[in-house]
Formats: C-alpha cells, sequence, structure tokens
C-alpha cells in the first residue's frame, strides 16, 4: 500500500483614570469650597483568553493543523495510544505497515494519516499529513491551519498568511512545497503537484521535507 505525501487573544485591559475636578474658589472673601475627591482609577474587566474548542475525533473539520500536530493526533505521540482515540474507521496494517495508520472520507475529499519512526514499536509520531488524491484540489471540510488554509489554498494565499515562509522542491516527485515558518521541532508544508496551483497536501513533520512515500 503506498501513501503519498504531495503538508491570542491579546487581553487588553484599558485602564480608564478619572481626572478629578476641583470647584473653583468663591469671590468676596467667601470660603472656598472643599476639593471634589478624585474617584479611584478603575479599570475595565480583563477579557480572558479564549481556547479552541476540543476536536471532535469524527468530524475532522473541527480539527486544527499546527506544528503540535492535527486535531488530536500529536507530533511527538505514541501510535497506538493515539489510535485507540480515533474511531474505528482508522486503518492500520499491522503486518505490512505497521508503523502508519490512515483514514479516508466518505466522501472521498480528503484523507489523514500519520507515521511514527520505524525503529521501534514506540518510536514517536514523527509525521502527519493531510491529503486529498482530487486531480484538482479543491478546498474540502478538512483540517486547516489557525489562518483557515488547508487543501485547496493557492501558494499566493500561504505566502501572504505567512510572512517568512520558505518555498522548495521536493527532491522527488517534481513537485513543490512552503514551509510555515516558526522554532518548533516539527513544521508545517504545503504541499503543491508540479503543475498545479493549489495545495493537495498539508504535512506536519520533524524531517527536512515531507516523505514521498511512507509505506511501501
Amino acid at each position: 500500500m503506498n501513501i503519498r505525501t504531495g503538508s491570542a487573544i491579546i487581553a487588553t485591559g484599558f485602564l480608564v483614570a478619572a481626572l478629578a475636578g476641583c470647584a473653583p474658589a468663591s469671590t468676596g472673601g467667601a470660603p472656598s469650597s472643599s476639593p471634589t475627591p478624585a474617584p479611584s482609577p478603575s479599570a475595565t474587566p480583563t477579557e480572558k483568553p479564549t481556547t479552541a474548542p476540543e476536536p471532535d475525533p469524527d468530524d475532522t473539520s473541527t480539527w486544527i493543523i499546527s506544528p503540535e500536530g492535527v486535531g488530536p493526533i500529536e507530533i511527538g505521540g505514541d501510535l497506538a495510544a493515539t489510535l485507540d482515540g480515533l474511531p474505528d474507521t482508522w486503518e492500520h496494517d499491522t503486518a505490512n505497515c505497521s508503523w502508519t495508520a490512515w483514514w479516508n472520507a466518505d466522501d472521498a475529499s480528503h484523507g489523514i494519516f500519520f507515521v511514527r519512526g520505524t525503529e521501534s514499536d514506540t518510536a514517536p509520531i514523527s509525521e502527519i499529513t493531510v491529503y486529498t488524491t482530487a486531480e484538482i484540489p479543491m478546498v474540502a471540510d478538512a483540517p486547516v491551519t489557525a489562518e483557515g488554509l488547508g487543501l485547496g489554498a493557492t501558494k499566493e494565499e500561504v505566502l501572504a498568511a505567512y510572512p517568512g515562509a520558505q518555498e522548495g522542491t521536493a527532491q522527488i516527485g517534481g513537485g513543490t512545497w512552503i514551509m510555515l515558518p516558526g522554532d518548533d521541532e516539527a513544521h508545517v508544508f504545503f504541499e503543491f503537484r508540479e503543475g498545479v496551483v493549489t495545495a493537495s497536501d498539508v504535512t506536519v513533520t520533524t524531517r527536512s521535507e515531507p516523505s514521498y512515500e511512507v509505506c511501501g
């Protein structure tokens, strides 16, 4: 079985200082009025940071792609334990490709696979890919980045959303990729087949570029 990869809220408190006003002094020898006490400075309640909702294992459209992983699948996680938390529609060929698990949407719009190291059964997950086999990749109800980009995104959209992203050419297959900037161990790659302008794969990997194939 061959699988090709081709992928704060800043809470600001606004301190409002109420300026104290003093009553003007009376004329004609009358005693001056006492200054009006200045109200204590008050601040609007600090807005609490919000967090993204937990991904629904049964709904990949709720999954976010980041250097940490894709939805509930985490870079550095254990393959077997991760599979235990996913629906039984995920496949795992322990006889021929035990280091990989994969899933395909019922409407064939996209699929996902993840890979652990091959050095041992407990090697950590090192690569996760969201992909489509469509000849012309289109936007799908599939995982996306926090900026809303995923399968079907154009190079122009990716480069505009991520200043500092690096472009490269795949060592095998003739396709190209865009690696998103970041200091994490893993990076997010948008992959483009040769001659195609929309992303066919979005991969999170600790490797220098996405694998050409992970099970063959």
